[in-house]
This record gives C-alpha cells, sequence and structure tokens, in this order.
C-alpha cells in the first residue's frame, strides 16, 4: 500500500512541477469522476474494472487514457488505484465547496453581549468567512470558514460550529503550519493603535506564512484561551468554549484581564478567574503562550 521510505539522507528532496501543469490535469470531467469515485473509498483502492465500472465510463480506452493522466500526480497504482495525498485534497476541496460554492448567512444572535460596549453579539457568513461581532461597535472575529460546511448544519447550530473550527484554526497555526498552504508560520505579539500602559487592550497576534505570505490573526486573549491547559481552567468551570466564541465564555468570568509585562520587545499577560481562582498566561514576543500558572484566589 505504501512506498518504501528512501534510504537514510541528510538531505531534504523536494521535486516541484509547475501548477500550469499539474492543475491542467483536471480540465477534463472524465478525470474528476475518476477522483471522486476514488475519493468514496479512500480506504479501499479500486482495481481498474471496479473504478470503471463506478465511474460508468464505457469506452474503456477513453477511461485508461484519462487514467493514465492522472497517475502520478493525483493517483497511485500499486495493484489497484487510489489517491495520492494530492489527490485526496482536490477531493476535500471539491466537497468542502471551496472551488465551487457560494453562500451567505444572514446574521444570527447571540447569546452574550459584546465585552467592550455592551452591544448586541451577531454571527453570520459572507465571501468564505464566518463573522462574529458586535453590531454596535463592529468589533469581533473574522476567519475563512469552508463554505461546503454550511449545509452541514442547521442555522441555530452555525455559531458553535463556527466556534469548533476557529479552535481549529488557532491550534493548526500555534502549531506552526499555515491553513492555506501547510507551509511553515511564524508569529509575533504585536500591540494595536490605541493602547495603554495602564489599558494594554487590544493585543493582536499575527502569524505569516514563510511560503505564501498569507497568514492569521488573532487576539491575545484568543490564543490564550486555546492553550491546552487554559481549556482545562475554563472546562473545570463549566464553562464551554465550544458553543461560541471564546467571548461567549470570557463574560461568564468574574475576571478577565491583561497586563503589559514588558514593551520592548513586548510581552503580555492574559488574566482569567472565575470561582476563586485565577489563571494567568504570558504572550511571549513570538506568539509562543509561556509560563501558564494556575492558583486560588485571594479574598
Amino acid at each position: 500500500m505504501f512506498d518504501e521510505p528512501p534510504a537514510e539522507d541528510d538531505s531534504v528532496t523536494v521535486e516541484r512541477r509547475s501548477p500550469e501543469d499539474v492543475f491542467g490535469l483536471l480540465g477534463n470531467g472524465v478525470r474528476i469522476e475518476i477522483l471522486r469515485v476514488l475519493g468514496e473509498t479512500p480506504e479501499k483502492p479500486l482495481s481498474f474494472s471496479e473504478l470503471r465500472e463506478r465511474a460508468d465510463i464505457d469506452d474503456s480506452g477513453n477511461f485508461n487514457y484519462h487514467l493514465e493522466k492522472l497517475l502520478g500526480s493525483f493517483v497511485r497504482k500499486d495493484g489497484d488505484y487510489e489517491l495520492t495525498h494530492a489527490g485526496e485534497q482536490i477531493v476535500g476541496a471539491m466537497l468542502a465547496g471551496t472551488y465551487t460554492a457560494d453562500a451567505t448567512v444572514d446574521a444570527i444572535p447571540l447569546d452574550w453581549d459584546c465585552l467592550l460596549c455592551g452591544g448586541a453579539m451577531v454571527a453570520e457568513y459572507f465571501r468564505e468567512h464566518a463573522r462574529i461581532h458586535c453590531r454596535a461597535c463592529e468589533k469581533g472575529a473574522v476567519f475563512p470558514f469552508p463554505p461546503g460546511s454550511l449545509d452541514q448544519f442547521d442555522r441555530d447550530e452555525l455559531p458553535a460550529a463556527f466556534a469548533r473550527w476557529l479552535r481549529h484554526l488557532v491550534q493548526q497555526t500555534t502549531a506552526g503550519f499555515c491553513h492555506v498552504c501547510a507551509g511553515r508560520v511564524d508569529g509575533r505579539l504585536e500591540r494595536l493603535p490605541g493602547g495603554t500602559e495602564s489599558d494594554p487592550k487590544p493585543t493582536q497576534i499575527t502569524f505569516e506564512c514563510r511560503q505564501c505570505g498569507g497568514g492569521m490573526r488573532f487576539s491575545g486573549s484568543t490564543l490564550v484561551t486555546h492553550h491546552p491547559e487554559v481549556e482545562g481552567f475554563f472546562l473545570d468551570h463549566g464553562l464551554d468554549l465550544l458553543s461560541g466564541h471564546p467571548s461567549r465564555a470570557w463574560s461568564r468570568l468574574d475576571r478577565f484581564d491583561s497586563q503589559i509585562v514588558a514593551n520592548d520587545p513586548p510581552r503580555v499577560e492574559i488574566i482569567f478567574a472565575h470561582e476563586g481562582e485565577t489563571i494567568t498566561a504570558e504572550i511571549a514576543p513570538d506568539a509562543t503562550v509561556r509560563n501558564v500558572q494556575r492558583h486560588t484566589t485571594d479574598r
């Protein structure tokens, strides 16, 4: 099923083909159908006859011609036929609606108020991005969400789905991988205009991809909230992080604050307190979360 690994070598070799050559292979309905069929049974490679029968292509010669074109790039033959990783990505993008879906979701009222101005919070979807924000001050979070997933949920389930996807994006990004191209990302802590010594908010964490130049931006509080130890704190206090944006849980805390630890380079401490217990975490200049401490709050 799997190719033998290469002989031990200190070097890392990546061979690249031009995008024009590779994506040009997809401009045919028979080839798309072959990929779709193989994607239906990712755990079970198919023989030539099984694959042709499921693709419902009568002309064996025509089918074989298009199948051969996909070999090496999107399809692998090891006795039977299966998708390569690139093939899996293409099928996944087809199912996710990445290249084919266009969707809009009108504003869904949420069950907590804006922490900045007390305005009404809403969730909506536009131009392939989920947006969770305040109607009054417009502050909030915007992040990509696959359009093909929208119809997998009822309308009232979407805010929780957006929250889970945001958690996935934060974890993927902090693990060091770009959500677009899987390239390596580097993070940095930034102070946005308007922050002061006594009121350091807002802070922003920016991750930039070395490969595609894209990136993600989160608030410092969002970054810290999805650290495993901090998630445990919220869970232990019955504060659900999966049914809404983290600000939903923050609004239920006894205390939610941040403090400047240093200015050059910048370091910020995020503070969460609830029911007699406090957890603090420091964000370093490179956007890593350090020095997480949980203790009983002095009363």
